[in-house]
């Protein structure tokens, strides 16, 4: 069986059965919906992908809420038996392709059955909003929100490919500076109160704020990044960074007789004025290999310029 031909031949029995059909995220080759029902398929001789489609859920999310999909798989020989597909061999497929035909001759509505993988009885919905997987749940992390499906990033970035969800991690960190110096008529301030992210990573500053966190279980096949940098060297950097921001010059004059000089001097505050928190939070972010690989920030959808981690080329 050549799977591209199959595909081919499965879309348009569905279209001919009013079915919408799109291609797949990575995971199936093609998604097939009409009404409030919704057709994963898979065409494939390979162990490994009938295994991994058997094992999953599809789930597609309508205004009513979500609902299980229905799982097709088109084998010819199916190396591996299957508990929650229905299976199409080629004596199934061309039985149904040629009543297809026959009814697309004669102008006449085309319809069949597959057996039910999961009951989908939500009542009928407005609209379609997404499809996803559902793997079994890996740990508790810290993380912004997941609101990007993987078939949404795929259409974000216009990669087709595999699509991996990796967690990011980002130092969050609050700092607080007290004090004062006092110099001549001059009293120079050190108060601040300055919060942020800096990823741990490479370093960068993020440009999100972590008050939206969750604490909550991420997916199972996700891939999550170990810091690179420690908490003491960002808090070091911090530390750094807020010296050199609140250091001041201040220039004073002093006049004798008829001439007046002026006198530069710089201030810092004392280091031991500053104090410094910090905890690990994560970023999710969808990446996608295919021809080229890119990445789609999977909280906002903002299609990435550059790598949140290190040595990946981005669009």
């Amino acid at each position: 069986m050549i799977p591209r031909r199959a595909q081919d031949v499965v879309r348009w029995i569905f279209k001919s059965a009013s079915y919408e059909v799109d291609d797949g995220d990575g995971t199936i080759d093609l998604s097939a919906f009409r009404g409030d029902e919704c057709v994963v398929i898979l065409c494939s001789e390979d162990s490994r992908e009938i295994e991994d489609f058997d094992r999953l859920k599809y789930r597609i999310s309508l205004d009513s809420g979500p609902v299980l999909c229905k799982k097709l798989l088109v084998s010819f020989a199916p190396p591996v038996s299957v508990q929650s597909c229905t299976v199409w061999k080629e004596k199934d497929l061309t039985e149904t392709l040629a009543r297809a035909a026959g009814s697309y001759i004669r102008e006449e509505t085309f319809s069949f059955s597959l057996s039910p993988s999961a009951e989908t009885t939500a009542p009928r919905a407005a609209r379609l909003i997404h499809t996803e997987t559902e793997p079994e749940p890996g740990p508790e992390i810290p993380h912004l929100p997941v609101t990007i499906t993987a078939s949404r990033a795929h259409a974000v970035c216009g990669v087709k490919g595999t699509a991996l969800l990796r967690f990011i991690p980002y130092w969050a960190y609050q700092a607080e500076s007290h004090g004062e110096k006092i110099y001549k008529s001059h009293i120079i301030s050190f108060e601040r109160e300055e919060s942020g992210v800096v990823s741990a990573i490479n370093g960068m500053k993020g440009d999100f704020t972590a008050e939206i966190t969750e604490t909550k279980a991420v997916p199972g096949d996700a891939d999550i990044l170990p810091p690179k940098l420690t908490k003491k060297e960002i808090k070091e950097r911090v530390l750094s960074a807020l010296v050199e921001k609140l250091s001041q010059t201040v220039r004073l004059s002093q006049s004798e007789g008829d001439t007046i000089s002026y006198e530069n001097r710089s201030f810092s505050p004392d280091p031991e004025n500053i104090s410094i928190s910090c905890e690990i939070v994560y970023v999710p972010v969808w990446q996608i290999r295919g021809n080229r690989i890119a990445e789609v920030n999977a909280f906002t959808g903002d299609l990435l310029q550059m790598p949140m981690d290190d040595g990946v080329e981005v669009l």
